[in-house]
């Protein structure tokens, strides 16, 4: 027989554990990268009308300069298959990932996102985009978590469609496509795309990529499941006695 006294131990674990579960299922969006790490993007891949510089890049760099808060600070620099430096080499900008702003303006199609986010996530500016699918890929040979963002963006002129993939735990961009059509004067279309080459990203990934928030759930649940044996075990052993 349940008696009030337990049945107000129970009540009491689980308003516990939707004070601590309620807030961490909230998106929370934190840098998941540290100064020193980057990406190495090669294989620029460009057809149609337009493409010829972008079919020119040997290689272009980003590299974690600095975190502080929300904020990473990204260095851009890039080479050309013929030496030369690629427009925009040693570039400075300052993503806030929670923000989604690029140097103070929103930017809806950035290099990083917030780490450890999951697919149906928002991803900043606010009322843009949303992490499309989160699965498992194979990069330069290691398998990782990734966050896929597909988008279309039409108007009368053209249509563009977008294919951007993050790693999950970074948030860092390892492949990016685009194809755009336009329709006016004729109809042409152009394709982008590239990918990494060398990365020291996934060389750590904390508390093995699992986010802290599910770890403290798990671990509230634990204590819930203990409390109710204890008292289940304690109602027995007074109709024992």
């Amino acid at each position: 027989m349940t008696t009030p006294k337990s049945v107000a131990v129970v009540s009491l674990m689980i308003v516990v554990f939707a004070a601590f579960a309620l807030p961490v299922f909230a998106v929370d969006y934190n840098p998941g990268v540290s100064a020193g790490q980057y990406v190495r993007y090669g294989n620029f891949v460009g057809t149609g009308p337009g493409v010829e510089l972008f079919n020119d890049y040997d290689w272009q760099k980003l590299e974690v300069t600095s975190v502080s808060g929300k904020e990473v600070t990204l260095l851009s620099t890039g080479q050309l298959k013929n030496g030369a430096a690629t427009p925009g080499n040693g570039t400075v900008q300052v993503w806030n990932v929670e923000t989604g702003t690029e140097d103070g303006t929103p930017s809806v199609q950035g290099p990083i996102i917030a780490g450890n986010l999951n697919e149906g996530d928002p991803i900043p500016p606010p009322g843009t985009y949303s992490v499309n699918q989160t699965e498992t890929r194979t990069y330069l040979g290691v398998s990782r978590i990734v966050n896929i963002l597909d988008s279309t963006i039409s108007t009368p002129d053209y249509t563009t469609t977008l294919t951007y993939v993050y790693d999950r735990v970074s948030g860092m961009l390892l492949e990016a496509a685009s194809e755009t059509t336009q329709t006016l004067p004729e109809q042409t279309t152009s394709k982008y795309s590239y990918s990494v080459t060398e990365t020291n990203i996934f060389g750590s990934t904390p508390l093995g990529s699992v986010p802290v928030e599910f770890l403290l759930v798990a671990a509230v649940a634990v204590i819930i499941a203990i409390v109710v044996a204890a008292v289940a075990f304690r109602k027995r052993t007074k109709q024992n006695v």
